[in-house]
């Protein structure tokens, strides 16, 4: 998970094509959600895009896929992932996607962002009204989950959760459910947890790594439908003012103390494909902007 906000910027050509009044989404893309790549073309360029949830307000590059295109690259904003600063570049762009021409802006920073594609879009940069990841060799799905997005220039789509102010998140391309550490404080708080075996580090965005350790909870409860006993969290990433538990401090404990730079809290978890693979069918509907999900959920 990443949380950055990056100029928007459009020459004119650019801005009198969005300047027109802008078609409304139409139409249904259906994606096979073990590898929802789709094909499309900017500046005469043909890409294999990763259509994923967690993508933010640009298409996101491969630095080997934005060099083929023929675009004036400009200096965009520097981005935490976690606590790891990465530069990026970025320019303005015509997305040709099926019938339509979408003005919007491609970014790279450096590193791969995606692998068996050229990079990703999220759904809300497409043009269509309703996006279906489905899967076929699932359980048999036992409910239906109905959630209103809301999207963030800092930190993309998102959901409210079923309790606290925790934010839900989704990705496909990540491989386990993880929560920042915002969001286990705040689930410590309400679920009685505690940690559980040692640190250790997981891989975000960019293939940065970051230092996590598993939480369990003595009274686990549900997220998107889905029971959360145990969770990594990443220790210090936008916790902000919150506290995430203690260990009591044994004699032969050495303990070193140092100050980091303080990040605002962003209590988020991330639902990947631990849970998500549990799914039939994810569906993002366009206006309003909502993820229904059609999966084998867990009981309370």
């Amino acid at each position: 998970m990443s949380a950055y906000s990056r100029a928007f910027l459009l020459p004119c050509a650019l801005l009198l094509v969005a300047a027109r009044a802008p078609r409304p989404p139409s139409g249904e893309l259906v994606l096979d959600a073990v590898s929802p790549v789709i094909t499309v073309e900017i500046a005469g360029v043909p890409l294999q895009l990763r259509v994923d949830l967690d993508q933010q307000d640009s298409i996101e590059l491969n630095p080997a896929a934005a060099a083929r295109l023929p675009v004036k690259w400009e200096d965009g904003l520097v981005i935490d992932v976690g606590r790891v600063r990465l530069s990026s570049h970025i320019a303005p762009v015509l997305l040709h996607v099926a019938d339509r021409i979408v003005p919007t802006q491609v970014a790279e920073h450096g590193r791969d962002c995606c692998q068996g594609a050229d990079g990703a879009i999220g759904p809300d940069l497409l043009p269509y009204a309703t996006i279906r990841w489905r899967r076929d060799a699932v359980p048999s799905p036992n409910g239906s989950l109905f959630l209103s997005l809301d999207d963030s220039p800092t930190t993309g789509l998102s959901a409210a959760s079923e309790t606290t102010d925790v934010r839900l998140r989704f990705s496909l391309a990540q491989a386990d459910t993880i929560g920042t550490a915002a969001a286990g404080a705040a689930l410590a708080r309400l679920w009685d947890g505690h940690w559980s075996g040692p640190p250790r580090h997981v891989t975000v965005a960019f293939g940065v790594s970051r230092p996590a350790r598993a939480m369990s909870f003595a009274r686990p409860g549900l997220l998107a439908g889905f029971r959360i006993d145990q969770l990594p969290i990443r220790l210090s990433d936008f916790a902000g003012d919150t506290k995430l538990p203690a260990e009591p401090v044994r004699a032969e404990d050495v303990v070193v103390s140092h100050g980091l730079e303080r990040q605002h809290a962003w209590p988020a978890v991330t639902i990947a494909g631990d849970r998500l693979s549990r799914c039939a069918e994810l569906i993002y509907n366009a206006v309003p902007r909502s993820l229904t999900l059609h999966c084998a959920f867990d009981r309370p």
